[in-house]
């Protein structure tokens, strides 16, 4: 008897396909430039919107494309669009006087960096934002606040204290927001100097904040050391997050979910609540070798990296290694 022969599926070929098109193309050469483009988009969006629409309007609007913005930054900040290291500095420094940021997006990306190298041990800079979070005193919770642990971390920077943040780099910050305020007044746009500082300055202490929540936070005994969750809004893969800090120099395009069952939606928002209003949840674990209570000596040399070692003249000119 003949057993009947099952031709493929046209529908599942062509799938795949299109599954294997896909994987090339954000594994060739040229994928970073999916990174520039969007960073492009969002930018010319942005400014845009802040200036032909009536800021009550675009005020919502343009707070989620900031946020995603930064996120984008974030690819910067690590070295993975560009392979010499100085040109993704140079975009920093540019968005810094976009921005208005006045030399504060070197501090995030050199206490980022430090996040990702000591991620959750005492070491790691906004450990002093969850200890003060578990305070019921007003004056801890005020304290809590990124937007007030920044300040402190830049206060520090500043003093020479974070060798990881290079005071330089944000001088060159401040100088470049200045001078693109004098072009707005100059181009007869000052109301576009108040906006982007309205935009900033909302992004960093809100989307940022609530975002920082649900990335480190969980219950008192969890062993992980990161959350997934899934967002309603696309957000460049960030919410793939345990991923990211498993391979820091992966692209976003490239990111995976590690867990079968990465947070639901809603907890994006409720998380942010349960960390600093009823404080039932604590930071996680630390990854790997760092552990809270473990002595490990902060690196004397101003370094782009924290903790590169050998190779940082190497990293310096390409890319931080972590």
């Amino acid at each position: 008897m003949n057993s009947a022969v099952r031709s493929p599926d046209p529908s599942q070929t062509r799938s795949r396909q299109s599954g294997a098109r896909l994987d090339r193309l954000l594994n060739n050469a040229y994928a970073p430039a999916l990174t520039h483009i969007s960073l492009v988009v969002l930018t010319a969006w942005l400014f845009g919107l802040l200036l032909t629409v009536p800021f009550w309007v675009a005020f919502i609007p343009s707070v989620m494309i900031g946020h995603r913005i930064g996120i984008l930054l974030h690819e910067y900040f690590h070295g993975i669009p560009f392979r010499r290291y100085r040109h993704n500095l140079a975009v920093l420094s540019l968005f810094e006087g976009l921005m208005l940021m006045f030399g504060l997006l070197e501090l995030v990306r050199g206490s980022h960096l430090a996040h990702h190298r000591w991620l959750n041990s005492e070491l790691d800079p906004a450990r002093g934002t969850f200890e003060s979070a578990g305070s019921k005193r007003w004056p801890d919770l005020l304290l809590a606040h990124p937007a007030v642990q920044s300040l402190i971390y830049f206060i520090d920077a500043v003093r020479g204290k974070k060798p990881y943040v290079r005071g330089a780099r944000i001088l060159t910050g401040a100088a470049l927001s200045v001078a693109v305020i004098c072009l707005w007044r100059q181009f007869g746009h000052p109301e576009m100097i108040w906006k982007t500082l309205a935009i900033s300055g909302f992004t960093s202490l809100v989307p940022v904040t609530i975002r920082g929540a649900i990335e480190h936070h969980s219950y008192l005994g969890d062993p992980n050391f990161a959350n997934e969750y899934k967002v309603w809004l696309p957000m460049f893969n960030i919410n793939r997050h345990i991923h990211h800090h498993l391979e820091p120099t992966r692209p976003w395009y490239l990111l995976d979910f590690k867990t079968g069952r990465p947070l639901p939606e809603g907890h994006y928002l409720t998380h942010w609540v349960r960390v600093y209003v009823s404080r039932d949840f604590v930071l996680m674990q630390p990854m790997g070798g760092a552990a809270p209570g473990r002595k490990t000596r902060t690196p004397r040399r101003k370094l782009d990296n924290p903790g590169a070692g050998k190779e940082e003249r190497q990293a310096a000119e390409d890319r931080p290694i972590f």
